[in-house]
């Protein structure tokens, strides 16, 4: 898959993400400031571009489905990946770890 030409929308994984954590809609909205409607609304999006539902819906909340669990492995090891990363950047420039860098 050629990356460049693919668009994707990286606000839906992190929907995907949340509402994966928190096995419900209504938690995830409340944690991301948004409208339950919203959440559906983007999950649904999600599964229409990728062509197959991601959770089941149950009296206690959602589950992923098995293709979705995947999914979800790769998009948390990426999530984490951009934590530290914000992270890092963060601390270097709080001067609290990095490089000193002295020009002449």
């Amino acid at each position: 898959m050629d990356i460049i030409n693919h668009n994707f929308d990286l606000n839906l994984y992190k929907i995907f993400y949340t509402v994966a954590q928190t096995k419900s809609i209504s938690k995830a909205a409340e944690l991301l400031y948004v409208s339950q409607p919203a959440i559906s609304y983007s999950i649904k999006t999600l599964e229409t571009t990728l062509g197959g539902p991601l959770f089941y819906r149950t009296s206690k909340g959602v589950e992923l489905t098995p293709e979705a669990e995947k999914l979800y492995n790769a998009v948390s090891d990426c999530y984490n990946t951009l934590l530290l990363g914000e992270k890092i950047f963060t601390e270097d420039k709080d001067l609290i770890t990095g490089d000193l860098y002295i020009r002449m």
